[in-house]
């Protein structure tokens, strides 16, 4: 059964905590940017912001592919560029993490995260 929130919450069930504890040891500045930033998200959302109005706005948020977006860090100098990987359930009012991982990673992280929102939402 499905539980529809009144705001926006964060869900990392679908979240692999080995690749997250890695990159935090790893990439920890970048780590932490992209927490901050799918925070201003959720913000956005629960204000009553729709997705199409936040595509490249802010700068750190893009659609990828079949619902799935991702989040950029942004704001650091000389910073890895990292991904957070996420999938907005409107019907629940829910963000799904999906994984996180770097522009070199990115193609093996979109195809997990394709496999992981398969029968959610």
């Amino acid at each position: 059964m499905h539980i529809m929130h009144e705001i926006w919450v964060l869900d990392v069930s679908l979240a692999s905590k080995p690749t997250f504890g890695r990159f935090q040891k790893n990439h920890n500045k970048e780590y932490v940017s992209c927490f901050n930033n799918i925070e201003k998200i959720k913000r956005l959302l629960n204000q009553g912001k729709k997705l199409a109005e936040l595509e490249h706005h802010p700068s750190f948020f893009r659609h990828e592919t079949n619902g799935i977006f991702r989040i950029g860090q942004s704001g650091l100098k000389g910073a890895k560029e990292s991904r957070l990987y996420i999938y907005p359930c409107f019907r629940e009012h829910v963000i799904y993490i999906l994984g996180i991982g770097t522009k070199e990673t990115q193609q093996s992280d979109l195809a997990r995260a394709k496999k992981a929102i398969k029968g959610i939402c």
